[in-house]
């Protein structure tokens, strides 16, 4: 036996072994030694005993076998119970305003208007969108109806705008159509901030048609909030003013807004050099 074995190892081999047992049976896999070698024969051996090899002396070598070993058993663990996935949240659809139809006549465009429920209106007294005649070669853009024109429902009607329109007469305009960029003026005239943007956009299809059914040749545009929201982009007013520009495919020019004129007198020559060219573009007299 090979010395490599530990001393209980030989002898538990060694009892296994008398006892006539071809397996020994370890706790653990045993792998015993290989055999040793066989050491050839002098020459003269060889040839007196061809077929014969000579062993050193020593005990019997052991075949080396390996004795698996079954796997212990893995202890079975519960199953990890699924986690319920919460379902993803809906968003609610997107209500769009439906589009403004196009009106042959204005009066179906009026009460299209009146009844519009296209931006939340529970703040505002009521829609002002369009005052003055209703056939004109000029159309007056403004931004919306201040608080005089509530009563009447029509646009310019105020004493603010009685100066304007003075103005206009005397430079030999006949009486404008009128629209507002926004219909439904807010509580306070002067906070734009309420509607912007969004609402500007909504109102757009009821002033150009007004302009279409108006049969308009030009647009004054009055003062530079109602521009801007008219051009959609900022603009700069000094610049601006005066100046002349495109507007839904007709010659337009912005000047100041009536209240202001109203309150300062010296801007009277520019708001009259402004109606000269609307005058000039549209080539009519009162």
């Amino acid at each position: 036996m090979s010395a490599s074995l530990p001393a209980l190892q030989k002898a538990w081999l060694r009892a296994q072994r008398d006892l006539g047992c071809d397996d020994v049976i370890f706790d653990q896999p045993l792998r015993l030694p290989e055999p040793e070698p066989e050491v050839p024969l002098a020459p003269s051996a060889q040839s007196a005993h061809p077929a014969r090899s000579v062993r050193p002396a020593g005990p019997a070598p052991v075949r080396e076998r390996t004795i698996p070993v079954a796997p212990r058993a893995t202890p079975k663990t519960a199953p990890t119970p699924a986690v319920p996935v919460a379902p993803a949240p809906t968003r609610a659809p997107v209500l769009r305003p439906p589009a403004v139809p196009e009106f042959a006549a204005r009066g179906e465009l009026d009460a299209h208007v009146e009844a519009c429920v296209r931006c939340r209106l529970k703040e505002r007294a009521r829609c002002v969108w369009s005052g003055g005649a209703e056939t004109s070669p000029w159309l007056v853009l403004t931004l919306y109806g201040w608080a005089e024109d509530l009563t009447t429902g029509q646009l310019l009607s105020g004493k603010y705008a009685a100066s304007f329109l003075e103005l206009s007469r005397s430079v030999g305009l006949p009486d404008p159509a009128v629209a507002a960029v926004l219909c439904c003026p807010p509580r306070d005239p002067a906070d734009v901030a309420v509607q912007g943007r969004i609402e500007a956009a909504r109102c757009r299809p009821y002033w150009t048609q007004i302009l279409r059914l108006s049969g308009a040749k030009a647009v004054l545009v009055l003062d530079h909030k109602a521009l801007q929201l008219s051009m959609g982009r900022a603009v700069d007013w000094k610049a601006f003013r005066g100046r002349r520009f495109e507007l839904e495919g007709l010659p337009a020019v912005a000047t100041h807004h009536p209240a202001r004129l109203s309150r300062t007198a010296a801007l009277a020559p520019e708001v009259e050099a402004d109606l000269r060219q609307i005058l000039s573009l549209t080539g009519s007299a009162a």
